[in-house]
Parts: C-alpha cells; sequence; structure tokens
C-alpha cells in the first residue's frame, strides 16, 4: 500500500460498521483517507460500537435497497474509491432468509453499480464478493477466477449472482471507459479480533473457551482458506490503488486466499486455539442443520503475480494475534488502541496513526 496514494482520498465503504467494514475504516482512516460510511446498522457490543468509530468517519446510518437513499450518499459523498462490503455475509442466514439475502446482495450490487454508468471522472470500484461464489465441485483443488461460478444454498448464489452483476456492468456499461475501474475481490474465511458475529468460528471458540467450555462444531473436517482479516483487506486496498492508476488493466475477479499450507479443516483450527489459550478441546459435533462446502481452497496466484500482493502473516502468527485481541479487551484495554496497534504492526506503520 502507498500512504501517499491513500491520504486525502475521499472512500466510500458500504457496510463500515460490520466486522470487515470496522477494520477496512480504521485502516483507511490510519493512512489519511477520508473515510465515508452507509450501513444499515449498528448493533450494541459490535467492534464498530466498542470502539467507537463514529469519531473517526462520516457515518451514515441507511438501507442499500432504498435506491434514492442510496444514490443520494454516493452523490453527496463524491467518492474516489468505493468499498462495497454492505451485504448479508452468513450461510446460516441465507438459509433463514433466502430472499432478503439476495436482494441485498445481488440488486444492492446493481443498485450500487448503476448510479455510476454516467460517472464523469476517476473512480475506484471494489465490489466486496466470497470465495463460496464458485460452483462447488469433488475434490480439494484450489478455485481460480476463471472458475465456473454458482451455489447449493441461498448465500453461495447470492455471490455468484453478485460476480454476475459485476461482470454485466463491466461489459455493458463501463468498457467503453478510461476512468472507471470495477473489479470484484474474493477472500478466504477471515478471522480477527472484534468479531462477534454469531455463527463463526472464532466468536464461538472465544465464548467457550473463556467460560472453560468446549465449543461445539458442526463440521469439523470441513476445510477453509483462514487468514486474519487485514491480509483480505491489505488485497482490496492494494487492487482499489492499481485500479485507480489503470481501470482497464486491473478491473476483473481477484482471490485474495492464504498461503496453502494455512488452510486447514475447522477441528484443526480450533485444537490450535484452545493450544495458544493453554486448555485442551475435547470433540464437541453436533449435526449441522444445513449443508456446506467440505473443502473450499483459494488460488491467488493472479494477485501475487499481477498486483505484487501475498500474505504476511502465517496461520500460527493469525491466531496469536486474534486471541491476543479478545484477550487484552477482556482486559479492559480500549479496543481501538489495540486494533490500531495490530494496523500499526502488520502495516509498519513507523511514525503512528494519522490523527
Amino acid at each position: 500500500m502507498s500512504a501517499q496514494f491513500w491520504k486525502g482520498k475521499r472512500v466510500l465503504v458500504t457496510g463500515h460498521t460490520g466486522f470487515k467494514g470496522s477494520w477496512l475504516t480504521m485502516i483507511l482512516h490510519a493512512f489519511g483517507a477520508q473515510v465515508f460510511g452507509f450501513s444499515d446498522q449498528v448493533k450494541d457490543g459490535w467492534l464498530f460500537d466498542i470502539a467507537k468509530l463514529q469519531t473517526i468517519c462520516d457515518h451514515m446510518i441507511g438501507d442499500i435497497n432504498d435506491t434514492e437513499q442510496f444514490a443520494a450518499r454516493i452523490a453527496e459523498v463524491n467518492p474516489d474509491v468505493v468499498f462495497h462490503l454492505a451485504a448479508q455475509p452468513l450461510v446460516s442466514e441465507g438459509y433463514k432468509f433466502p430472499l432478503q439475502t439476495l436482494e441485498t446482495n445481488i440488486l444492492g450490487t446493481a443498485k450500487l453499480l448503476d448510479n455510476f454508468k454516467n460517472w464523469p471522472r476517476h473512480i475506484a470500484l471494489v465490489i466486496i464478493s466470497s470465495d463460496k461464489c464458485y460452483l462447488p465441485r469433488p475434490g480439494a483443488q484450489p478455485f481460480v477466477e476463471t472458475d465456473p461460478l454458482g451455489g447449493y444454498d441461498p448465500y453461495s448464489s447470492s455471490k455468484a449472482g453478485c460476480e454476475l452483476v459485476v461482470e454485466t456492468y463491466n461489459a455493458s456499461f463501463f468498457a467503453a471507459t478510461s476512468h472507471i475501474g470495477l473489479a470484484s475481490a474474493r477472500a478466504g474465511n477471515v478471522v480477527g479480533g472484534g468479531d462477534y458475529a454469531e455463527n463463526r468460528i472464532i466468536p464461538d471458540i472465544i465464548t467457550a473457551a473463556f467460560a472453560n467450555e468446549h465449543v461445539t462444531l458442526r463440521a469439523p473436517n470441513a476445510v477453509r482458506p483462514w487468514q486474519h482479516v487485514m491480509e483480505a483487506l491489505s488485497g482490496y486496498l492494494l487492487l482499489a490503488e492499481k485500479l485507480y492508476a489503470e481501470p482497464k488493466h486491473y478491473s476483473g475477479a481477484w482471490n485474495f486466499g492464504p498461503r496453502e499450507q494455512d488452510m486447514c479443516a475447522v477441528g484443526e483450527l480450533v485444537k490450535m486455539c484452545y493450544q495458544k489459550l493453554g486448555q485442551t478441546y475435547q470433540p464437541n459435533i453436533t449435526q449441522a442443520d444445513f449443508k456446506e462446502t467440505d473443502i473450499l481452497r483459494l488460488n491467488s496466484d493472479k494477485a501475487v503475480n499481477q498486483l505484487g500482493w501475498h500474505p504476511r502473516w502465517t496461520l500460527d502468527e493469525t491466531l496469536s494475534n486474534v486471541l491476543k485481541w479478545y484477550r487484552d479487551v477482556a482486559n479492559a484495554h480500549e479496543p481501538l488502541k489495540v486494533t490500531r496497534s495490530q494496523i500499526d504492526s502488520y502495516f509498519e506503520i513507523k511514525d503512528g496513526l494519522v490523527e
């Protein structure tokens, strides 16, 4: 990342109050960007809430499915860069609320992009997708960006649909322009401090382990591409820089996943966390009430070779930093300072964060 590029840039982050959005907001602020948020809610106890992030960004509550309100916010911000994270992010919630998931993740993306069909100046649009946008297949071969899209559950289908919307707008409206760059970013299973969502592995581990209990797993043998949230976000940010400079060259789909050796089974990840907490995990398995992909791996060679991006932390380093975050916050350290300290370390910010 280039601190000089981000300094003073007007950046719109949809979904800025979520887990990824909160970390992204803090990183952008650290690099001197002007951060404008648009999200549908802030829950008590979320990272955005406990770190008081409304103090470091232009914060607005709104609904991306409200076309007029969303368009007005975009016009007001007049952004240089857009990161679109607003989405329904959970497989389990997709089963409970399929129509809402499909509407938000597919039509919400279309409503965003429709505002830029006649955009008059330079802009980079980065749509945050998911590794679950790929059509499931047998075997453990890592997915590459040209693999077929699809999904057998509402969430995965919604992410495949989101990708098709990006392809459609690129081909139909932005291909003839030289000043609009549009890309989708497909990351692995991100973990990090401040994730308090239900049905996510790290929050479940923390809740159980801190109570000296054994977390319940529904798919201990499922393999996932685990990575720290800053690994994915560093890819998004680098992509946005390149996209802004050369829109046509960098538009399209990009994977941002961990090293091959850091993709492991859920049960293995849990054992590593308990060991780091000085505990022994006793398997506690329950029957899953919905279907998920058994093995999901990502190939990030395109990002490595063309963007110069690469993961910085091993899985061991990732989990150490994640657990330290929760321990520090449990010991009454301020969440904003704890998070910014990890940002400072990861990005090697030598002279302190921009205030």
